[in-house]
């Protein structure tokens, strides 16, 4: 009888996770129609109060700012946009992902302070290269370890002890999930990205943030590079900074081709690292979702 691989099993599981909920996919869906209308995204998410009552928590946190607050979603797409609040509802809807239906094997909030942090360091580093939408790259800092979650759920035991492999040992996570006989987490998340219709930045961002440039050049279009080498400069802060933990305790070494090509300096890393710190504690209200029931 031929031995089960271990690898396919837990992929196999991923393409079974559940989806997103129906109110962030019909918003996606939404969204391609330029005709569309703040009104018809505030009633298509009318049928889901609890994400809703949570997308509203965010927006009126310190980290948006918007002056005197907003009520109803239709006043918050008027103030961030339709494609802000579209990567928040999803922002919101993996943190329910995460939290709900069993253990992580990690700790969850130390986890979502560091894609938090890259999440922030995404969106400031866009800001300061001229990428188009920077708000799209806080979403994929946010979810670019979307497939850690993914084997959390499916491979809790082993995901745990690759996680403990990982502190105990000074190895990557990645490095641990291979000798436990675990599929990357960069291809769970791929799947899971893949199965959930999320924008090719996010998708991008998520399955390539372990690949060097060379191996990104034959499988990414050309536009979404500097994407992609911005979520990694990113994450790459946040590591060295010690922002939580997500999964291993290694501090990466700086790219400097990949800072050459965002065309940065060490100057803008210092000053990146420093608005970073001071955004990740005016942004709380983040991981207080997590512990947030309506």
């Amino acid at each position: 009888m031929k031995k089960k691989d271990p690898f396919l099993e837990a992929l196999a599981l991923v393409a079974e996770l559940p989806t997103l909920p129906l109110v962030a996919i019909e918003v996606a869906k939404l969204l391609e129609d330029p005709s569309t209308n703040p009104k018809q995204i505030t009633e298509l998410m009318k049928a889901d109060q609890a994400i809703t009552s949570k997308v509203l928590r965010l927006v009126n946190s310190p980290y948006y700012a918007i002056r005197g607050g907003v009520s109803t979603i239709e006043k918050a797409v008027r103030f961030l946009g339709y494609n802000t609040i579209y990567q928040i509802l999803v922002g919101v809807s993996v943190m329910e992902f995460s939290r709900l239906g069993g253990e992580a094997g990690m700790d969850l909030r130390e986890f979502w302070k560091h894609s938090l942090g890259v999440a922030i360091a995404s969106e400031i580093i866009a800001e300061r290269v001229g990428i188009a939408d920077p708000k799209e790259l806080f979403a994929a800092g946010l979810l670019h370890d979307l497939g850690k979650l993914g084997l959390a759920k499916v491979a809790n035991k082993k995901f745990s002890e690759a996680v403990a492999h990982a502190h105990r040992d000074g190895i990557p996570i990645k490095q641990a999930e291979k000798e436990l006989g675990l599929p990357a987490h960069d291809k769970v998340g791929s799947v899971l990205a893949e199965k959930w219709r999320l924008p090719m930045a996010l998708r991008a961002a998520i399955a390539m943030h372990h690949l060097n440039y060379q191996l990104r050049m034959s499988t990414v279009s050309k536009n979404l590079q500097p994407e992609v080498d911005v979520v990694i400069l990113a994450n790459t802060i946040c590591k060295r900074n010690e922002i939580g933990d997500s999964g291993d305790l290694i501090h990466p070494d700086f790219d400097s081709e990949l800072i050459k090509r965002l065309g940065l300096g060490r100057n803008d890393i210092d000053q990146i690292r420093g608005e970073m710190a001071r955004k990740v504690e005016q942004s709380t209200v983040f991981l207080d979702l997590l512990e947030y029931n309506v």
